[in-house]
């Protein structure tokens, strides 16, 4: 349940690099995206359109600007394709052509009722109990606040990418839950996160969150959610990318989430996007982390 302090814009993804204290970035873009996937094909028309009008093109050359604003625009573009595809392979019946969104771990047979599950058990419910947690370890409510608002500094995308890479070496459910793939989750966070505050009050706070991400997923593994294959892969790399506060700083999602979803056989993403967003995205990683083109 998000929190009175949450903002919409945070979850509606409309300001990138958004970190939000209201929810520490458990909430950010993927409620807006998923909310949008469900909804009628006119809204997400509507949004194409806007998005569009907002690429900007070199006045002398009049092509694509290579820049951050027009590299937002076109990850938002492919975000909107995944809210299409999200709509389009959804057998459930759609009343005035929306879909509903109350589905239950155990009965998710499309990919967006996997985000939905994924994302409200792992991200959603756990938030509230990891809020109370930080309260605790940090007394002094202005640095408590500080340490919620800098989780949202891609701390849900990274745990996200951990669990895609674990997903993709592993091929028993049983072995997610492992201590081994626990430690590998918190290293990934630890190199991400800082809290500002002694190392021993950002450990606390790392543990605290992957304490209750594992519990999470051992409820979502209790329901008979299918944690492991192709399937659970696809839904985890939509939500980091609907999830990520700023994808040109955050390398292990366009690597791990947004590469593998614009090769995907579904054909998730349009052509025409496809080759926008690896054009623009290309040059600046070749700039930025070449790691990313590997």
């Amino acid at each position: 349940m998000m929190t009175n302090t949450h903002r919409a814009n945070c979850a509606n993804a409309q300001r990138p690099g958004c970190k939000c204290s209201g929810c520490g970035g458990s909430q950010h873009g993927w409620q807006g995206w998923t909310s949008l996937a469900a909804d009628q094909p006119e809204k997400r028309d509507d949004r194409r359109r806007e998005l569009k009008e907002e690429a900007e093109a070199d006045q002398r050359s009049g092509r694509r600007g290579f820049n951050a604003h027009n590299r937002q625009v076109y990850f938002d573009l492919a975000r909107l394709d995944i809210a299409d595809y999200l709509w389009a392979a959804d057998n459930r019946t759609k009343i005035n052509g929306r879909l509903p969104r109350d589905v239950e771990p155990s009965s998710t047979s499309s990919d967006l009722g996997r985000i939905d599950a994924v994302a409200g058990e792992v991200m959603e419910s756990t938030w509230p109990e990891i809020s109370a947690g930080i309260d605790s370890l940090v007394r002094n409510k202005a640095d408590a606040r500080e340490v919620k608002r800098l989780l949202a500094d891609h701390t849900w995308c990274s745990l996200l990418v951990g669990l895609i890479q674990l997903i993709e070496r592993i091929n028993k459910a049983v072995d997610l839950l492992t201590d081994t793939a626990k430690q590998f989750i918190t290293g990934v966070l630890s190199q991400r996160f800082d809290s500002g505050l002694p190392r021993l009050v950002t450990d606390a706070v790392i543990r605290l969150v992957v304490d209750k991400v594992w519990s999470a997923l051992a409820r979502l593994l209790e329901a008979h959610f299918p944690l492991m294959g192709t399937d659970t892969l696809r839904a985890l790399r939509m939500l980091a990318m609907f999830t990520c506060p700023s994808v040109e700083h955050h390398p292990e999602v366009y690597k791990h989430a947004v590469r593998p979803l614009m090769g995907d056989a579904h054909g998730i993403i349009t052509d025409e996007i496809k080759t926008q967003v690896i054009t623009l995205f290309t040059a600046w990683w070749r700039r930025r982390a070449p790691e990313a083109l590997a």
